[in-house]
């Protein structure tokens, strides 16, 4: 499972970290942007898996298909999927909610799945290698929630897009909580209660405008990332 993973932290870059928000708009503006933004994809996918190019990801009836074609037909795929998506927005007036956030990540995600060959030796299925899973977890932790709860509160109250300030500080607490699963022995577990506790003291004394959403989904997921980044990081907790 090698190459899913690297597919799967390239995704994560390319669709969180390096999707700025101007390509966001281009994007949904004409197919210039969104072209933009799958070459994104394919760029920095190619990056993470150039040494297995040349390799047989898959078979198509009768046809193998190496690594550099199954990245061009991820690219294909992730341009109709989300083509798709702006044009229900757009024309047919569907909702941009949470609902449509996951089933298109989930979509993506069962592309990479699909075009990934599971026979190449390697780190096992949860984890894959040390460095990338942990590089996933960092993206997950800090981009990929951010817009999660974006779309939860706006779902849940309208509350728009948070600011420079919120949003920042946010993934600065998320990131601290998040690197004290890398503290030998169980030190990590005092640091991080302590670290969520002066969080919910922030939001308590109104220090910095955030939901209660806000706040326990961050906790939550910084949480759970971070046990799963702990044992791929130490193979234990």
């Amino acid at each position: 499972m090698i190459i899913f993973w690297r597919l799967l932290l390239s995704h994560l870059l390319a669709d969180f970290t390096f999707q700025f928000d101007i390509v966001n708009r281009l994007k949904r503006k004409n197919v210039w942007g969104m072209l933009i933004h799958c070459m994104t994809h394919f760029v920095v996918s190619v990056a993470l898996t150039w040494n297995y190019l040349p390799e047989i990801w898959l078979n198509i009836g009768p046809l193998a298909v190496n690594g550099w074609w199954a990245l061009g037909i991820m690219m294909v795929v992730h341009f109709v999927v989300d083509e798709v998506r702006i044009y229900s927005m757009k024309t047919l007036r569907y909702r941009d909610n949470t609902v449509s956030f996951l089933v298109d990540q989930v979509l993506h995600f069962y592309v990479l799945l699909m075009i990934s060959p599971v026979n190449i030796a390697g780190p096992g299925l949860l984890m894959g290698e040390k460095w990338v899973a942990i590089s996933a977890m960092l993206v997950l932790v800090a981009h990929f929630t951010t817009v999660l709860i974006y779309f939860v509160e706006k779902d849940l109250g309208g509350k728009d897009f948070p600011h420079f300030d919120e949003k920042y500080f946010l993934i600065f607490e998320r990131l601290v909580l998040w690197a004290f699963f890398f503290a030998a022995g169980h030190w990590w577990i005092p640091f991080a209660l302590a670290w969520v506790l002066q969080l919910f003291y922030i939001k308590r004394k109104r220090i910095m405008d955030m939901t209660r959403v806000n706040v326990w989904m961050s906790v939550i997921i910084t949480l759970v990332l971070g046990i799963w980044t702990r044992y791929a990081y130490y193979g234990c907790l």
